[in-house]
């Protein structure tokens, strides 16, 4: 017979609290029991569990493992199906003598699942609460596997900075100054990272708000913060690159792949969530975390905003969740329309226009079966898009607009410069000024960075005047300063003159121009694809007359077969005689190209261009020539916009 909730009735503040009742070897016999309890109740006393339903590895023995409700367990008269990792953990429940007399809250035992009213009111209103007053949090990452002992024994010496130092640290897949011994245990915490539980996105207010999580793997478990050190540490050392191309090598390339590779960095960013709550307006914390988990998955998709709504909770301004925010499930809601709520409200309540930057072309979800607008992110894409949030802040592009002596509060501009919305057309509307216009583009940093082919990035370089006139500075210097948008180190801060990013930079556009191999598809698809001259400013004309000579001198003309290699041969002909790489490198032998690599990684969904005016930016992948830049009130960067349909000045443009 079914689990009866009735029996169990939760009112508002409430909750129900499973533990062990009777024991017996097989854990479907073993018996389980409900008690209902007040959260606010100073003699509730239980542990939350933090976890995914479906496999916690993509491999064996754990692939059969899936969403589905399978393992049936005795909870007082009724039986109630749960999914075959949960069924893991309470087999560690019922054998661990620590574990035997406690009282847990897990969702999927605690929540009436099927119970569309109970689920939105404890998602929308008591969740957050749940895991900020557990103690402590169990964050379940899976039964355990071969890696599991030398990754938990191994993790505690990658959190003390001191013994890290003293460990042989992989910088290649393979590195021979490492033992077997050495290799198995960087792998082993690769394969901690690999578990799928570092995805969800519910993991975030789970693991932010209480304020002590153990981590669980089998038997083996530790404090979070030894986790924390060590994502830390690697996301600072070269262990980074380490695991940033172990999957490339190790597993066939996939948004999963990626994401799996790179979350080492999850514990980090958690932590930097907490400080981001701590210092930030309720709307930015919203945005930011959706920011930093875009790569985090969910089974509703409307989720990936709700499972975030706990941190903003009982936040100063905002005791209750403004209407458009508020989770609803059933047939009423798509993940469309939460998309569209979650942008108007960011729009309406941050300070900054941050938000316009994330709405990248990448689009999953449907809105009444048409596309999104093109102002509303889709956060179901799980690529890590746009700027990000680190380092947003230095930007000032909307300088344009304030006096040097005003300091406007965040009020004062949203009433200064509202975004209107029309709900019928679904359109939003900003008030802006159009500055440039772009002519040309080059592959993305993630075509690059994928060792593929970049004539247009190298073509771009060695078209750019030996003098940027904006900045003063050398093309190269100007150039990767663009690239890396002028961030360096932990402190993501503009680099020093002098510093050792430029020599850094001439090794490594050099090592790649020698790794990427041309297919004779993509030879075909590069013929003719020329950078035009700029227009319309003082830079241009000396653009253009530097490039004619340079075209005479250095570069392939237009009409050449082999566009790729013969682009090469010209870079190759270059660097040896052009003075700024000369002074660049001389000195600065043992700097290796790793120092410009870190920085480049960063952004990766990012592609240079050059305007009509002559100047070079750096901008979303899904940017075209044609696209116009703008300068807008509450943008700290400029914005890029498309014509709607022909070109018309006066016309609706999309960002």
């Amino acid at each position: 017979m079914a689990l009866d909730y009735s029996k169990f009735p939760v009112r508002a503040g409430e909750l129900r609290l499973v533990s062990l009742d009777s024991w017996a070897a097989d854990i479907t016999k073993t018996e389980w029991k409900l008690r209902v309890v007040g959260l606010h109740d100073p003699l509730t006393r239980y542990h939350a569990l933090s976890y995914r339903w479906g496999a916690p590895i993509n491999d064996d023995p754990f692939k059969p493992y899936t969403n589905e409700l399978v393992a049936p367990i005795k909870i007082g008269n009724g039986e109630l199906k749960v999914a075959r990792n949960l069924l893991d953990f309470l087999v560690q429940v019922k054998e661990d003598q620590r574990l035997r007399d406690k009282e847990f809250w897990i969702d999927a035992i605690c929540i009436n699942q099927n119970d569309n009213d109970e689920r939105s009111y404890q998602v929308g209103n008591m969740m957050a609460e749940i895991y900020r007053r557990a103690n402590p949090v169990i964050a379940w990452l899976g039964d355990s596997d071969a890696h599991t002992k030398r990754a938990f024994d191994h993790m505690a010496q990658v959190a003390d900075q001191n013994i890290l130092q003293s460990l042989g640290i992989p910088i290649g897949r393979r590195s021979p100054e490492l033992s077997g011994h050495d290799e198995a245990c960087w792998e082993a915490i690769g394969k901690i990272f690999d578990r799928t539980y570092w995805n969800r996105s519910w993991i975030i207010q789970e693991l932010v708000l209480p304020e002590h999580v153990i981590l669980r793997c089998g038997v083996y478990s530790t404090d979070w913060d030894v986790f924390v050190k060590a994502s830390h540490n690697i996301s600072t050392s070269p262990l980074k690159q380490f695991y940033d191309n172990r999957s490339v090598e190790g597993t066939s390339y996939s948004a999963s792949s990626l994401k799996a590779s790179r979350n080492y960095g999850v514990p980090a960013i958690l932590e930097a969530t907490k400080s981001t709550m701590a210092t930030e307006h309720w709307a930015n914390v919203l945005l930011y975390t959706l920011i930093r988990s875009r790569d985090c998955e969910v089974t509703e998709l409307g989720d990936k905003a709700y499972a975030l709504l706990g941190l903003i909770q009982g936040r100063q301004g905002i005791e209750q969740l403004p209407p458009l925010l508020c989770p609803t499930y059933g047939k009423n809601c798509s993940p469309g329309k939460t998309y569209v709520d979650i942008a108007t409200q960011l729009l309406m309540d941050c300070e900054d226009l941050l938000v316009l930057s994330c709405a990248e072309g990448f689009r999953n979800v449907k809105l009444n079966g048409a596309d999104l607008p093109s102002w509303v992110p889709d956060w179901s894409v799980r690529y890590p898009l746009g700027l990000r949030v680190t380092g947003y802040k230095r930007y000032q592009a909307d300088s344009f607009f304030f006096s040097p002596d005003t300091n406007l509060t965040r009020e004062e501009k949203l009433v200064l410069w509202p975004a209107t919305f029309d709900k019928s057309e679904l359109t939003m509307t900003i008030r802006g000024i159009q500055v440039d216009k772009i002519s040309f583009v080059a592959e993305s940093k993630r075509d690059v960075l994928n060792c593929k082919p970049f004539p247009r990035f190298l073509e771009m370089l060695l078209r750019l005047p030996e003098k940027y006139e904006l900045t003063g500075e050398g093309r190269m210097e100007a150039f990767w300063r663009t690239v890396t948008k002028n961030t360096y180190g932990e402190a993501r801060i503009p680099p020093p003159k002098g510093s050792s990013m430029g020599p850094s930079f001439t090794k490594w556009i050099r090592e790649r121009t020698q790794s990427a191999v041309l297919s004779p598809e993509e030879e075909i698809h590069w013929t003719n694809l020329r950078l035009p001259p700029p227009k319309g400013s003082s830079m241009g004309p000396r653009f253009t007359k530097w490039m004619r000579e340079r075209t005479e001198s250095v570069l392939v003309p237009p009409e050449a077969e082999n566009y790729w290699t013969n682009l090469k041969e010209a870079f190759n002909k270059f660097w040896p005689h052009d003075a700024e790489w000369l002074a660049a490198t001389k000195g600065y032998e043992s700097v290796l190209s790793m120092e410009f690599s870190s920085q480049f990684a960063y952004g990766e969904y990012l592609r240079p261009f050059v305007t009509e005016k002559g100047y070079i930016g750096l901008g979303l992948q899904n940017l075209q020539e044609g696209d116009t830049v703008w300068v807008v009130p509450r943008s700290r960067v400029p914005l890029i916009f498309r014509y709607l349909g022909e070109y018309d000045p006066q016309a609706d443009q999309h960002c």
